[in-house]
């Protein structure tokens, strides 16, 4: 009886090894990197070719921008490390040396590696202020600002824009690395700043959000904030994607900040989110409306520390059907389509934030008041009673249920890769569901079988003490 018991329990073990080996195969199929969609440099730049056009751009338009170099490094680790940050600055008025009437806008992006599509965003942009001209025609339509507000705008901007932060990072996803988003040392330069540093969530995963030794351990980090502080921007705006979202302080907390400057900037998105996203995109804070908390980011250092009245982290385009790990069809569009049509977007959305300066607190009404180029009342006009009132602070806005999926995709991204049953994958799912049917079925018989043979030797020991009794 018992060879018979511990056979059936062989079987059963050898059946859930063979469903779950089966389910392994499969697995490791689906993640085959031929399934995954890889960047497609027809569409997209390289990073050798994003500088060539900067550079090409820059020499010009010299009349108007300038390329400015930044040799970085950390010479006492080992090895040491060393990048450089390209910052293009663009004064569409002409260079000038006084850049405290003018609004000054630090526009970042490529903070991420496999976040391609940001960079694609800065180089169309910087296209545009080179021949602002299509621009320009189109602040004619119904409900624009008109063309002589936006040039006279435009003539009363700088702007400092950053195409690639995170060179290194670059260069290791143009060598297959689609998912990385780290640095060149494998760290993530937006945990590195000292604002709420170091603080870790319970889902916290040192290969998406290392931080660093230390706040600003990195030199990329440190050389933005180096020009942070000499440029002292009006706008810090650090680009990303993943998902759609127009962020504001606070990432570390889980609301925004109090007050009229606050409240005036959450209008601000709101406004972007219907011209911008056709009022798709999450709003708020990024420690509420992207679902956790964000340890030591560029945006909350900027605001909190440099005091930069709008301080902003847009997220451009995320897929949420995406596996979670086909890292390039996640964060960044892979037809020439949607390519175009994010780019576009988010190259006009720098020109309508800036349409919505001048309503703003935090802007001085002296920047745009220079030229006016006779539209009376179109620049420096009085704001309503309405808008210049201090609002109680609201709610952030979120943008249900679809973001939350995506962040639960996100958060639990290293879980499910450990996981056996992939859900979005029908035939892992049929198959995972037969074999736990089967283990279930054949473990019951087994215990009913057992329960069975327990039965039939209690009645037969019970009657053999009646026949000993007799």
């Amino acid at each position: 009886m018992q060879r018979r018991r511990n056979g059936v329990g062989r079987a059963v073990l050898l059946q859930s090894a063979l469903c779950f080996g089966l389910l392994w195969l499969l697995e490791a199929a689906d993640e085959s990197p031929d399934q995954f969609a890889l960047p497609d440099f027809s569409i997209y730049h390289t990073k050798d070719q994003v500088f060539e056009e900067v550079e090409n751009l820059v020499k010009a338009n010299t009349q108007i921008m300038k390329l400015d170099v930044l040799a970085i490094s950390d010479e006492e680790s080992d090895p040491p490390y060393r990048s450089s940050i390209k910052v293009v600055t663009v004064e569409p008025g002409g260079h000038s040396k006084d850049h405290e009437k003018k609004t000054r806008l630090l526009l970042n992006y490529g903070e991420h590696g496999r976040e391609l599509i940001t960079v694609e965003v800065a180089l169309r942009l910087l296209q545009i202020l080179a021949d602002p001209s299509a621009e320009l025609e189109r602040a004619d339509r119904p409900g624009g600002p008109g063309k002589a507000r936006l040039k006279a705008l435009l003539h009363n901007t700088i702007f400092k824009i950053v195409p690639m932060e995170n060179e290194r990072g670059r260069d290791l996803v143009e060598a297959g690395n689609l998912c990385e988003r780290k640095n060149g040392r494998g760290v993530d330069t937006n945990r590195n700043w000292e604002v709420h540093w170091g603080y870790k969530e319970k889902d916290y995963d040192p290969n998406e959000e290392y931080p660093g030794t230390k706040p600003f351990s990195e030199p990329e980090a440190e050389a933005l904030l180096e020009l942070a502080k000499k440029f002292r921007p009006h706008v810090w705006m650090n680009a990303h994607s993943g998902m759609e979202a127009l962020f504001m302080p606070y990432d570390h907390l889980p609301h925004i900040p109090s007050g009229e400057v606050a409240q005036a900037t959450l209008q601000v998105l709101e406004k972007l989110n219907n011209v911008t996203c056709g009022g798709r995109c999450a709003l708020g804070s990024g420690g509420k409306s992207v679902g956790y908390l964000a340890h030591g980011t560029a945006t909350d250092y900027m605001y909190e520390r440099l005091k930069v009245p709008l301080a902003f982290t847009w997220e451009i385009y995320g897929d949420n059907e995406a596996h979670f790990n086909d890292c390039f069809r996640m964060f960044n569009p892979v037809t020439p389509e949607s390519f175009d049509r994010v780019v576009t977007s988010w190259a006009d959305a720098i020109f309508a934030l800036l349409e919505l300066l001048p309503s703003h607190p935090a802007i001085p009404r002296v920047h745009m008041h220079s030229h006016t180029f006779g539209r009376k009342g179109d620049v420096g006009a009085k704001r309503s009673s309405k808008e210049s009132r201090a609002t109680p602070p609201g709610p952030d806005r979120k943008l249900g249920a679809t973001m939350q999926g995506w962040q639960s995709r996100m958060n639990d991204a290293a879980r499910l890769r450990a996981q056996v049953f992939d859900v979005p994958r029908g035939r892992k799912g049929l198959i995972g569901g037969v074999c736990v049917g089967l283990v279930a079925i054949v473990g019951f018989v087994v215990l009913v079988r057992s329960g069975g043979r327990a039965a039939a030797s209690k009645r037969a020991a019970r009657r053999r003490r009646e026949d000993a009794a007799r």
